[in-house]
């Protein structure tokens, strides 16, 4: 499950961070933005934050999961708009696509990778 161990990469990053910076208190809230090319399912992405983080300071800690959309770019015909996910396959190692005016290929940027995540504590924020 792809979800599973990008969930555990990033829930391993946080903890160690905040053992890196003494924290002790609970986190309250994981503010998560990635790309929408990296999270197949939604559903199962906080399935995995939920079971990963038992036992740990973010056990209670609610997940804010924002999913950045990709952008298909002609450069045949200059169309640009949000990419339908649904479209793509997943395991396609070339960011590229149809374009759905001109059906020649088009770039896709964007949508890929972890961009930011923010760490609410108890009494504060952590950026």
């Amino acid at each position: 499950m792809h979800e599973y161990s990008l969930m555990e990469s990033i829930i391993q990053s946080i903890l160690e961070r905040l053992a890196k910076e003494g924290r002790e208190r609970s986190v309250s809230e994981v503010v998560l933005k990635i790309g929408v090319l990296d999270v197949h399912s939604e559903a199962a992405a906080r399935q995995a934050f939920q079971v990963l983080t038992q036992g740990t300071p973010l056990e209670r800690a609610r997940l804010d999961l924002v999913v950045l959309p990709a952008i298909l770019e002609c450069l045949s015909c200059g169309h640009s708009e949000p990419f339908l996910v649904d479209h793509h396959h997943s395991h396609d190692p070339l960011p590229v696509a149809e374009c759905p005016r001109c059906r020649e290929l088009a770039r896709l940027s964007g949508g890929h990778g972890v961009e930011a995540i923010d760490l609410v504590l108890a009494d504060h924020d952590v950026a």
